[in-house]
């Protein structure tokens, strides 16, 4: 029996060995081997991240028709027989049509009978909406969640930008974490400073500094009125250093923008920027690569700058499952 190193392994902290060709997984902690099948059905939002899982798991990947009616209503068909097999649907709710499709994907797949089926959303869109602010309003992440969670049996999303998501699902909810991916990428890089743009991004920054051994910081902002915002930079040497701003999710990125710009001023050397999830909207990233040095983000959603996998950590929430 030939069995192959999982590709994307090194930089997850999945305790798994190898992964068989033939569906067989070696679990270190009893040393022996099961036999265990799925299968992936991919989104058109996270083809590359179902490829590097299924590369893990030695999954199959199930083809997915798609097309749009003459009234641009959307049509989606699973052709892979997944009848009485573990079935993962992944793929992303950053946009309107995304959700559409998703909850289109897992009502085919629950209706062919699965086994189980597990709904892995990397980026999960509306979660920044998980409350009311104003009267009249929806809890838009609640919403989302529930219709999720009546096809799914446990749910398997990454860094939400709010915890209070997770209580809205009517299944098991796994968010991880993936502090070790960033990590793996950056332990060689030449790194003095680790800076949050905010406070409430400080303990990430944090943990990623004390891993790799270098101070961290964060950026103190008031707002001043509707229109303004102060940003203050921690009061430390900046001339000639290298800096990495790390953050959960860059969309217009205004703050990263204005906090690049800051650093170039006092005289930093190199500037990294870094988040786990990169939306980019209104041409963000070109607007950051135009003053930073590096623009690394992870493939939760799938883009030129996504460096970082975490088909890894997934593929490590996934077996934890199998163990128990």
């Amino acid at each position: 029996m030939t069995c192959l190193p999982g590709k994307y392994l090194e930089e997850s902290s999945l305790n798994i060995d190898f992964i068989c060709p033939i569906q067989k997984v070696f679990l270190k902690d009893v040393n022996t081997y099961i036999d265990y099948k799925m299968y992936i059905v991919p989104s058109s939002t996270a083809y590359g991240l179902s490829e590097k899982l299924a590369s893990i798991l030695s999954a199959d990947i199930s083809e997915v028709e798609r097309k749009r009616f003459p009234d641009n209503e959307m049509y989606v068909r699973v052709k892979e027989d997944i009848s009485g097999q573990d079935v993962m649907v992944i793929g992303n709710t950053k946009n309107d049509s995304d959700l559409i499709e998703y909850l289109l994907l897992l009502n085919a797949v629950r209706e062919e009978d699965p086994k189980s089926l597990t709904a892995i959303i990397p980026y999960f869109g509306y979660a920044r909406q998980h409350m009311r602010y104003h009267s009249g309003e929806p809890i838009s992440s609640k919403v989302f969640t529930e219709a999720i969670s009546e096809y799914a049996d446990r749910i398997i999303s990454v860094e939400l930008h709010n915890d209070q998501t997770i209580k809205y699902s009517k299944v098991p909810f796994i968010n991880i974490k993936i502090m070790n991916p960033i990590y793996q990428y950056f332990k060689n890089g030449d790194i003095d400073y680790i800076i949050s743009p905010d406070d409430g991004g400080y303990e990430r920054a944090r943990n990623l500094a004390n891993k790799l051994g270098v101070e961290s910081y964060y950026i103190n902002k008031k707002r001043i009125n509707s229109n303004t915002v102060q940003m203050d930079l921690p009061n430390v040497n900046y001339k000639n250093k290298n800096v990495l701003l790390v953050d959960d999710i860059i969309s217009t990125g205004g703050t990263i923008i204005r906090a690049s710009q800051m650093l170039k001023d006092r005289g930093v050397n190199q500037i990294g920027v870094c988040a786990v999830h990169g939306i980019f909207a209104g041409n963000s990233d070109k607007k950051i690569s135009d003053i930073a040095t590096n623009l690394i983000v992870t493939d939760t959603i799938e883009s030129k700058y996504s460096k970082i996998t975490i088909a890894g950590e997934i593929a490590s929430a996934l077996l934890n499952k199998i163990r128990a």
